[in-house]
């Protein structure tokens, strides 16, 4: 006579599954839809597969120029599959970038000018939703930042979102008034928010990959301050962070990217070097060098490390992110994605087919059950239990 597989094995059966499996599991039967879908058993899942990384890619399509996110394996970088950005969401044209991803969740952006469109999407379950557009009064010459990241403490989800109206990047007021809102998934709404009295600006690439324990970070400045700006997505305060002395000096000929590095804020410094005579340009191409620094803890100065220098480079345009061993991901003049080993100083061309623009977001990516439509507040998933009955397909003689 059959008898039934006791529930806590089934949970661990699945619980090994990849998310493709367990999206058809769901129609197997009520109760398996039930035990799928219920908050703790997609936390469980989330997090027996913590170390199962992918890389999300945003590129364009060399020949129909429409918008596509790729995913890499992280150990081998192998493609996985490409899909298009989230279908009618997105014009062909606009300008989209990756915000950042948490938990499986992907928060993309529109970056043309005076709209605000945002959309958070898992790309796993192809679940998206379009965010409420921002209360933040938009005007010519402003510059919005937003940031994404979950509140551990709530188990919700949240964007910040930062306006600042900017004439003059070489001085800004510190009297001038910067506006800021948060977004939460669970409450889908809008409310205001502290001033962070800087203002934040990403002026040449978008979706800077800067989420890192519950904080998202974006390079920032006011008359007399220069360095990062950190958004505490548990607490929703802000923290500031000098840049190093070293740093602090004005010119054209050096550029700031922030990405993650170990679990810490990584800071690529771009030198431009010209090749002429006595340093000056020779009207051909600069060469590039990249100081790597990292920020151990936010809010420190002294806190700051220069790990090490790579360069001088002819063909590298700008870092894009760190991969296993302080190896790099880099964007050349071609617009060709390259990796870069610092300890061999191989330079080695990924094959991916697409075509790196000044928009290019790579980020970290798990995939993931966590649903958007359906988020729980933390006092449900901890008081949540599920009683299921195992179908025929799980039972033993």
């Amino acid at each position: 006579m059959a008898k039934e597989l006791p529930e806590d094995l089934v949970k661990q059966i699945l619980v090994w599954l990849p998310i493709v499996s367990l999206l058809r599991f769901k129609c197997v039967c009520k109760s398996w839809y039930a035990l799928i879908t219920h908050q703790s058993f997609i936390t469980k899942h989330l997090q027996h597969n913590n170390n199962n990384r992918n890389i999300l890619l945003k590129m364009r399509d060399k020949i129909t120029k429409d918008y596509v996110v790729s995913t890499l394996s992280y150990e081998t970088l192998q493609l996985s599959h490409t899909q298009p950005a989230p279908p009618s969401v997105f014009a062909i044209d606009k300008s989209i970038c990756i915000v950042g991803s948490c938990n499986g969740i992907v928060c993309l952006q529109d970056k043309s000018l005076h709209n605000f469109k945002v959309v958070i999407w898992n790309p796993a379950t192809k679940e998206t939703k379009i965010v409420l557009k921002s209360n933040l009064s938009r005007f010519p010459n402003v510059i919005d930042c937003i940031g994404f990241g979950f509140d551990a403490k709530t188990n919700d989800y949240k964007i910040i979102n930062l306006l600042c109206p900017v004439h003059d990047f070489n001085s800004i007021p510190s009297e001038m008034i910067i506006q800021s809102e948060v977004y939460s998934l669970s409450a889908d709404s809008w409310r205001r928010g502290d001033s962070p009295m800087c203002c934040t600006f990403d002026p040449y690439i978008c979706g800077l990959n800067t989420y890192v324990n519950g904080m998202a970070s974006w390079e920032a400045r006011v008359d007399g301050w220069e360095g990062v700006l950190s958004f505490d997505m548990n607490n929703e305060v802000f923290l500031k962070t000098w840049l190093p002395d070293v740093l602090m000096v004005d010119g054209l000929n050096s550029w700031r990217h922030f990405f993650l590095l170990n679990e810490s804020l990584a800071m690529a410094v771009t030198i431009l070097v010209a090749d002429g005579p006595d340093g000056a340009w020779n009207g051909k191409m600069w060469e590039s060098c990249f100081d790597i620094w990292l920020l151990l803890e936010v809010g420190v100065k002294d806190s700051w490390t220069k790990l090490f220098t790579i360069g001088p480079f002819k063909e590298i345009e700008r870092p894009l992110g760190f991969w296993k061993n302080e190896t790099m991901f880099l964007v050349k003049w071609d617009k060709q994605l390259v990796l870069y080993d610092p300890m061999t100083k191989e330079i080695s061309n990924l094959q991916i087919g697409y075509r790196v623009t000044r928009r290019t977001s790579l980020v970290t990516y798990m995939e993931t059950l966590v649903s958007i439509k359906h988020l729980k507040s933390k006092t449900d998933v901890d008081n949540g239990h599920l009683s299921i009955s195992v179908p025929s397909v799980f039972q033993a003689a």
